[in-house]
């Protein structure tokens, strides 16, 4: 089935939901953050702590002294493979390696660390997800086969809400899915286009505490909230590299007060209202300090730092938000 058949069922589903979406909320609220380089670790290469084009960072929100509270894993997407550190960015240990059998990886571009400290990792060349243990051994195949009639393709981006939900940018098919803790499926949200609600090769998707989701729609150069049932509340950015304009965004993640985009062909990190306006842009290309290249996944530790996977320089960089 075309893109554009596509594009003509979703309408006809989606008509009313597009008809709700509104413009971006309006707010008299100003904060200006300050966002400031903090550090960095990784090298290009393919021994410990080394990286080959990394495409996703995630940090531990839970656990204890034994799960390790506040690790970092990295996607270290060119070597097939995930690497685990400790919040100073000091090596720990890794897993994975080349392969379709359980536990090995084609390709892996993003993770998402559930309560129970296990670990959902997305293979874009083996078009599906598996769920690890923290040690990285094989729980379960999450996320493969075919959903709502179409079979998943490049699924990148992933995020866990409070109950334990699991949402996966089924990019190849310009939607998100989302099981329950389960690993049942639940619904499905988007559909190929331009329009409100509609999605172009969506690279990630963050969730909110009322589990509100908001969605890196790549291919349009914007990012669209979502309802807890899938429909479209506002969006926004346009592609540009001007104040509030983005240009093939990759990652996203979210705390109390802002909205963070890797605004990866722009090479920097925007900073956007919860209610989508813009605040401010941090970093241009480049390998030095305050620089990207091609900025991918992105995420919070909780205690005020970014965590940014730099793709194109082999490395994961750190920033202060204050």
């Amino acid at each position: 089935m075309t893109k554009i058949m596509l594009t003509l069922i979703s309408a006809v589903c989606l008509a009313s939901v597009c008809l709700a979406m509104g413009s971006i909320p309006t707010t008299t609220e100003v904060v200006r953050p300050t966002l400031a380089y903090a550090g960095e670790f990784g090298l290009p290469g393919s021994g410990d702590r080394q990286f080959y084009h990394p495409q996703d960072v995630k940090v531990g929100r839970t656990g204890d002294l034994s799960t390790g509270l506040g690790d970092i894993f990295v996607a270290d997407s060119g070597n097939n493979r995930i690497q685990r550190f400790d919040q100073d960015g000091s090596y720990i240990y890794q897993f994975g390696g080349f392969g379709g059998a359980p536990g090995q990886f084609n390709t892996p571009v993003s993770l998402a660390v559930d309560f129970n400290f296990r670990l959902y990792v997305s293979e874009r060349d083996n078009d599906r997800v598996q769920l690890l243990d923290i040690r990285g051994n094989f729980l379960n195949w999450t996320a493969t086969g075919e959903y709502s009639g179409r079979t998943i393709q490049d699924p990148a981006g992933m995020a866990v809400d409070v109950l334990g939900n699991f949402y996966l940018a089924d990019s190849g098919n310009d939607r998100v899915l989302k099981f329950d803790q389960s690993g049942n499926f639940v619904a499905a949200a988007g559909g190929f286009g331009i329009g409100a609600g509609f999605l172009n090769r969506p690279l990630d998707v963050a969730v909110d505490r009322d589990q509100s989701f908001y969605v890196v729609d790549t291919g349009n150069h914007r990012v669209q909230k979502f309802d807890l049932d899938g429909r479209p509340l506002f969006g926004f950015g346009e592609r540009g590299k001007g104040a509030g304009q983005l240009n093939e965004p990759k990652g996203i993640a979210l705390d109390d007060r802002f909205i963070y985009v890797a605004d990866s062909d722009n090479d920097r990190i925007v900073l956007f209202s919860r209610s989508g306006q813009y605040i401010l842009a941090f970093g241009r290309a480049g390998a030095g300090q305050g620089e990207f290249n091609n900025p991918g996944g992105i995420d919070l530790d909780g205690r005020g730092n970014l965590y940014i996977a730099d793709t194109g320089n082999h490395r994961i960089v750190k920033l202060s938000v204050k």
